[in-house]
């Protein structure tokens, strides 16, 4: 998924593949070839993308999954785009081929080359360690609200005022939660939020408009103007936008105004864009990125020149955390990257962070979407630390593997000078790990860490993290966010308790300061 990306932020197209999805801007090269399917393959694959190894998936997740979604895309089943129900849409985008681009013969060259060499059973992840069940630095809340369906797409942890902005998919609403027996407050979109600003003088939400994959352009950003305690109703700044996922607010231009970058994740379409503060309400878009999956971007000066640069995560065919840097004139390039990854790795969020210390930031990201379709578990699904080693250049120094990862925050929670990692898990391994929905990783020092969760970690299924000094004694806590009906088979029995149990929220409140 991914609102954070994929199922649904990298959400794909009910028959979009997972890899190859360039494949036909790349024309028909090999119309009459005899090459082998490896040569097809990386041709194919490599001039669009990075090319997918076989062993990223078993046999049968290519067989029955990612290679019958490639033919679509190979204009090799045009009569598929007819019977989907945005078909007017998607062939509106122009990326769907009404003739094969590639000979029956060298597509089958290909598929043999992916059943041949793919595992008969998905790799395992590498080694790691057992994840302990106690969470002695944290008591676990389950606030006494609940929505019927739980179906938290934001969580944001407000400081300044003690309170919790929750979007709900379901109402399409802005709840606002105090945690004081007071009932929540709310201020219904019909639009769901999925990102936010606190201002005082009111809230930017960012809204995705359709949760599930669409091409419908019904996402918006909205101000909520601030009357006392309570909040107007939305006032629009933009409408009709391809799902937008996050909005990242700094003045780019140094105008004196506050601009703002949106990742607009979209489906098939969507784009990349900052749009530049005209004053009264009135914003210019500028298009950075034009294609689909922007999940997430941070904005700082990354090469020192004194401008402002923005940091982008892209998913979907480009699997790339982008370093997009200012010049004099107010343009911003795309040639800098952190890293580059193959279609299928997944990426869901990350955030910037000064984790050794050193005054260059680095980057933590989780990589974990396993929603596009029935898919087994993927031992490249994790944590991963990108360290800045000066002069943009970055180095993976640390990998915790975790099943479906989803969200990763590095905070001090423990004070003791370092700091450590809260992380999510949307599609954690039921049969083998389940306790991987939620792990605290204590830094130990040296890029080692224990495991620890707590014991009632399945009562939700976690989408959405925030941390932050909720209740204002100056120690940092932490706000999970359930969405049940999310994809993926899950275990019949917890089905049922997440139906009648599971809350929209829970509270992981650090005891530090208490046990002082």
């Amino acid at each position: 998924m991914r609102l954070s990306g994929r199922w649904p932020l990298k959400a794909r197209l009910l028959f979009a593949p997972v890899l190859f999805l360039a494949w036909f801007w790349c024309g028909n090269l090999f119309a009459a070839s005899s090459i082998s399917g490896e040569t097809l393959a990386k041709s194919y694959c490599g001039s669009c993308h990075l090319f997918p190894e076989p062993n990223l998936l078993d046999k049968k997740t290519w067989n029955e999954q990612t290679l019958p979604r490639m033919r679509i895309r190979m204009g090799m089943e045009p009569q598929m785009i007819e019977q989907h129900p945005e078909a007017a849409l998607l062939k509106a985008t122009g990326l769907f081929p009404t003739q094969p681009l590639i000979n029956e013969k060298d597509w089958k060259e290909i598929v043999a080359y992916y059943l041949q060499n793919a595992p008969d059973l998905p790799l395992p992840q590498g080694p790691r360690a057992p994840i302990e069940k106690g969470l002695s630095l944290f008591a676990v809340e389950n606030p006494k609200f609940k929505m019927p369906v739980p179906s938290t797409t934001m969580v944001k942890i407000s400081e300044r005022e003690h309170k919790v902005y929750i979007g709900d998919a379901e109402t399409k609403s802005l709840g606002i939660f105090t945690f004081d027996g007071r009932p929540p407050a709310s201020v219904v979109l019909s639009n769901i939020p999925v990102s936010l600003l606190e201002t005082p003088k009111g809230l930017f939400v960012t809204m995705i408009g359709r949760f599930l994959p669409s091409d419908n352009p019904q996402g918006a950003v909205a101000l909520l103007d601030r009357d006392d305690d309570h909040f107007k109703p939305p006032r629009f700044l933009l409408r009709d936008l391809p799902r937008p996922t996050h909005a990242e607010f700094a003045d780019l231009n140094r105008d004196g105004k506050v601009d703002f970058v949106l990742s607009e994740f979209g489906n098939t379409v969507g784009r990349l864009s900052w749009f530049e503060n005209l004053g009264n309400d009135q914003y210019r878009e500028h298009v950075l990125l034009p294609r689909s999956g922007a999940i997430r971007t941070a904005i700082a000066d990354f090469n020192g020149d004194g401008l402002l640069d923005i940091a982008a995560l892209v998913a979907q065919e480009q699997e790339t955390l982008y370093l997009l840097l200012q010049d004099e004139h107010g343009q911003f390039s795309t040639n800098r990257t952190v890293f580059s990854l193959p279609p299928i790795y997944g990426h869901t969020y990350f955030e910037m962070v000064d984790f050794n210390k050193d005054g260059l930031p680095d980057f933590l990201v989780t990589n974990g979407d396993n929603g596009e379709y029935p898919s087994p578990t993927k031992r490249y699904h994790g944590i991963r630390l990108y360290l800045n080693r000066g002069n943009l250049q970055f180095e993976e120094a640390f990998f915790y593997p975790l099943n479906g990862a989803f969200c990763a925050k590095a905070r001090d929670f423990d004070e003791d000078g370092d700091l450590d990692i809260a992380a999510i898990s949307f599609f954690p391994d039921y049969e083998k790990s389940p306790q991987e929905s939620f792990v605290y990783l204590e830094n130990k020092g040296h890029m080692t860490f224990t495991a620890h969760t707590f014991p009632q970690c399945l009562v939700g299924r976690w989408l959405v993290m925030d941390a932050g000094d909720l209740d204002g004694d100056g120690d940092i806590d932490i706000v999970l966010g359930s969405y049940i009906n999310g994809p993926s088979e899950v275990p019949a029995a917890l089905k049922r308790d997440w139906d009648r149990f599971s809350p929209s929220v829970l509270i992981l409140r650090n005891k530090l300061r208490g046990l002082k």
